[in-house]
C-alpha cells in the first residue's frame, strides 16, 4: 500500500512526503503516515493543518498513529500532516502568497491561483486516498481558541450525511454540530461527503497560538473513538454526555476597536442578551460591550483574550442550539 512516497506492508507504519503544488523553486510537499495493520480492514484518511496556525491536529495524530498495535489493528489509516504548507510556513490561517482561505475555495481549479490549484490537488487526494472515512482536524488557529466540537455537513439529508452524523456522536464531543450555512458550500468538508460521498467530520479544539495536553487528549478521544466505530481497534466508543446540538453559527463583531476582555469560554451555553465581553481602550474605558446576539446559543470560539483589536473583527462565533 502506497501513499506519495510512503509504503506500507501489513503490520507496518511509514513515512513520505506527497507533493501538493508548486512554489518557485521546487514543489510543495506535505509530509505523510501511513499505518497498516496486519489484518485487513477498513480505511481511515485524516487531514491536518488546511490552516495554516492550527497545530494541535498533526501533533494529535501522529501521536494516535504510533500509539497503535499495528499487530492487532483492522485496515489502515492514512494522514496528510499538512495540507497548506504554505499557510504553515507563515503561521498563517490563510495562503499567505494569494490570500485565499483554502477551506472556503473547494472545489478549486487546475488552472487557478496557487491556493485553488492546492485544493484541486487536495480533493483529488481524498477521492484516491480517502477510504472510508476522513477527519479533518482543526484548532483555532493563532487567533481564536475553540470549543472541542464536531461539525458534519448537515445541508442534504444523503447516507454519507447520515453516517456522518452517526460517527459524530462516537468521538466523544458533546458539541455535535450539524452546519448547513453557506459557508461549508467552499469546505473541504462538504466537497469529501457530497463530492465524493465519504463519511467525514471535522474536529475541532484548542488554538490561541497554543498546544495544550487537554486539547491533544481531546483528540486522543476523538481519534480512538472514531477508529473503535469502525471496528479498527477494539472497544466501544465514547459515549457523551449532556449533549449540546448545533446548527448555524453566528459570527459577533465589533464595531469598536480596542483590547478585547472576553467574559466567556468556548462551550459556554449563552441565551440571549447575555454579555459576552468588552473593547476596552488604552485609557482602561470600556467603550463596547458585546452580548450574545440569538436565544439558545453556545460558544464555539472566542478571539484570544486582550488581543488587540480593529473594528469589525470578529471576537466571538456562537452557535444556534437545536
Amino acid at each position: 500500500m502506497r501513499f506519495g512516497t510512503a509504503e506500507a506492508a501489513p503490520g507496518e507504519l511509514a513515512t513520505g512526503v506527497i507533493e501538493l503544488g508548486h512554489d518557485n523553486i521546487l514543489p510543495l510537499v506535505s509530509p505523510v503516515m501511513l499505518a497498516r495493520g496486519a489484518l485487513p480492514g477498513p480505511r481511515l484518511f485524516i487531514q491536518c493543518l488546511i490552516h495554516g496556525g492550527e497545530n494541535v491536529g498533526p501533533i494529535a495524530a501522529a501521536r494516535f498513529i504510533r500509539s497503535l498495535d499495528l499487530k492487532t489493528f483492522k485496515g489502515s489509516i492514512a494522514a496528510l500532516l499538512v495540507a497548506n504548507p504554505l499557510g504553515q510556513r507563515a503561521h498563517s490561517r490563510l495562503t499567505p502568497q494569494d490570500g485565499t482561505n483554502l477551506n472556503r475555495i473547494f472545489p478549486g481549479s487546475p488552472t487557478g491561483s496557487v491556493g485553488e490549484q492546492m485544493v484541486d490537488r487536495l480533493l483529488a487526494i481524498a477521492g484516491e486516498h480517502g477510504g472510508d472515512t476522513i477527519l479533518d482536524l482543526h484548532s483555532g488557529g493563532e487567533l481564536t481558541i475553540t470549543a472541542f466540537y464536531v461539525i458534519y455537513d448537515d445541508k442534504f439529508d444523503g447516507p454519507q450525511q447520515r453516517a456522518s452524523k452517526a460517527l459524530a456522536a462516537q468521538v466523544g464531543s458533546r458539541y455535535q454540530w450539524g452546519a448547513s450555512e453557506g459557508w461549508m458550500d467552499g469546505t473541504y468538508l462538504a466537497h469529501v461527503s457530497r463530492t465524493h460521498r465519504k463519511t467525514a467530520l471535522i474536529i475541532e479544539s484548542g488554538g490561541g497560538a497554543r498546544v495544550r495536553e487537554e486539547d491533544l487528549a481531546n483528540f486522543s478521544t476523538a481519534l480512538n473513538g472514531a477508529a473503535r466505530a469502525m471496528g479498527m481497534i477494539p472497544g466501544d466508543p465514547p459515549v457523551a454526555t449532556d449533549i449540546r446540538r448545533g446548527g448555524n453559527a453566528v459570527h459577533v463583531k465589533c464595531t469598536r476597536g480596542g483590547y478585547w476582555e472576553c467574559l466567556v469560554e468556548p462551550g459556554q451555553d449563552m441565551v440571549a442578551g447575555q454579555v459576552m465581553g468588552r473593547m476596552v481602550d488604552l485609557y482602561g474605558q470600556v467603550v463596547e460591550e458585546i452580548s450574545c446576539p440569538t436565544g439558545q446559543a453556545w460558544v464555539g470560539s472566542i478571539r484570544r483574550p486582550w488581543m488587540p483589536l480593529y473594528s469589525g473583527d470578529q471576537v466571538v462565533e456562537v452557535v444556534e442550539r437545536l
